[in-house]
């Protein structure tokens, strides 16, 4: 299980890897984002924690359109996040994920966007796991669970506070549905619900103009 979490992690770090190198090529700097939120499944407690590169293709990721003297930045990122939740008596989920993310932000600095991307997910029972031998010998099961392929689909609002205040700071809301398959030969479908705060330890130094 655990060469195949690195494995998973590899092939999912390669993109974000090549980005990064990408903008360092082009800008002189390496522009990220990094993001820590309540995650929460339903009324299940959890913690979600990623990052976010943007792509080379629209140069740093940023496009501004002026409309009635007002700017719209629109950009397009790659994001990598590490998800858990906590179902009590039923599973403890982590789930990977590897996300395309498509944001919207006005000159006011209210947020909109989607986001979509595949995953894996590992659960861990709730309860004391045992299995039985064809001898008959009882056994306790440590770290019992599942692994699945996941892929999650979510849209989510906010506010960018460095847009007024100059703060490297802005603050999200976003409600995903994540699929995890093959569930019991069926696909298993949960609404997860995100709050947190995103920063920018490198704000982006340029911005491609479209009038």
């Amino acid at each position: 299980m655990l060469k195949i979490y690195i494995s998973i992690i590899m092939v999912l770090g390669c993109p974000f890897i090549r980005a990064q190198s990408d903008s360092i090529n082009s800008l002189g700097t390496a522009p990220y984002n990094l993001k820590l939120a309540y995650n929460t499944s339903l009324i299940y407690p959890g913690i979600s924690a990623g990052f976010e590169i943007p792509l080379k293709k629209l140069n740093t990721g940023i496009i501004v359109k002026y409309k009635k003297n007002r700017s719209i930045v629109r950009e397009r990122l790659i994001s990598g996040n590490l998800n858990w939740y906590h179902h009590p008596y039923f599973h403890d989920n982590l789930y990977l994920t590897a996300e395309w993310v498509m944001r919207r932000t006005n000159s006011k600095g209210f947020v909109s966007e989607f986001a979509c991307g595949p995953g894996l997910s590992r659960t861990f029972l709730g309860g004391t796991t045992y299995r039985v031998s064809e001898s008959g010998e009882v056994s306790v099961v440590k770290l019992a669970g599942y692994t699945y392929a996941l892929i999650t689909l979510g849209g989510g609002i906010g506010y960018e506070f460095p847009v007024k205040n100059k703060m490297p700071v802005s603050a999200v809301a976003k409600m995903n549905l994540i699929s995890m398959f093959p569930y019991n030969s069926t696909i298993y479908v949960r609404p997860v619900l995100e709050l947190g705060l995103r920063c920018s330890p490198m704000l982006f130094s340029h911005r491609s103009l479209n009038k």
